[in-house]
């Protein structure tokens, strides 16, 4: 009966401690490849390439086949899947890039704009573009039209890759190659980062070596109170020693002892 209790009281310790232990979810690690020059272009996905835009410099594209052809990896850039040539893009893929991507431009369409599906004026989608949330992922050129420039803006709306011609927007100034503001990865090594930057850094770094500690105490503490249980449940019994017979040579039978005082 004790050691049915002693096992059960292994069993609840065990449990408990588990599921005391911080929960880690592990996911795959997704890597990414840096656009470390101007006008690197994603390309359609297609056995002839045709670019798609222009990414904006120190920024990243997400890996989704390395080495997809002998001169293209098939990437991601904000969701839009195409080709990168190898030679314009980090030859080592690094993970945990924190927002790899441009995002934080919207475009801002005239009014009695449409979306387009290529930068040309053929591919009319009739969807009206005043008004809608569009974000900026880079550039190409196209038709000119009656316009003297032949820049479109790549633009996803609603997870979809449209264009608009530069002139139909709000946003000229992103016709300057120096408006697309410096990744802050891209320099994530370099002793010109900015103290908070840094600290935040090691912050990070210090919170890791915490988690960890707490991790191995309590580990330890799951462990400590299993073993002295199982010392106790499996640790060898003192056998009882047998009652001693008395020596009816020496200490002779009541009976007889009675028989022979009444004789």
């Amino acid at each position: 009966m004790k050691r049915t209790f002693l096992f059960i009281l292994a069993i609840v310790i065990a449990l408990t401690s588990l599921s005391a232990l911080p929960f880690t979810a592990h996911a795959d690690t997704e890597q990414y490849l840096k656009v470390g020059k101007d006008d690197v272009s994603l390309y359609a996905d297609k056995l002839v390439p045709a670019a798609l835009f222009t990414i904006p410099k120190t920024y990243y594209v997400k890996v989704v086949t390395l080495n997809y052809t002998t001169e293209y990896h098939v990437v991601e850039y904000n969701g839009v899947r195409g080709l990168v040539k190898i030679a314009d893009v980090g030859s080592e893929p690094v993970s945990d890039v924190q927002n790899p991507y441009f995002t934080s431009q919207s475009i801002t369409a005239h009014v009695n704009t449409c979306l387009y599906t290529s930068p040309s004026f053929s591919a009319d989608t009739g969807i009206a573009a005043n008004g809608l949330s569009l974000t900026y992922l880079g550039k190409i050129n196209g038709d000119k039209g009656s316009y003297g420039s032949a820049v479109w803006f790549a633009v996803l709306y609603a997870n979809e890759l449209y264009y608009l011609h530069c002139s139909l927007t709000n946003d000229l100034d992103l016709l300057e190659s120096s408006f697309t503001p410096v990744h802050p990865n891209s320099v994530a090594a370099d002793a010109s980062l900015p103290t908070e930057t840094q600290e935040g850094s090691e912050d990070g770094e210090n919170a890791s070596k915490s988690f960890d500690v707490v991790r191995l105490l309590l580990i330890i503490g799951m462990i400590v109170p299993l073993l002295i249980i199982f010392a106790l449940l499996f640790r060898p019994r003192k056998r009882k020693s047998a009652t001693p017979r008395r020596d009816r040579r020496r200490y002779p039978d009541e009976d007889d002892y009675d028989d022979d005082y009444d004789d």
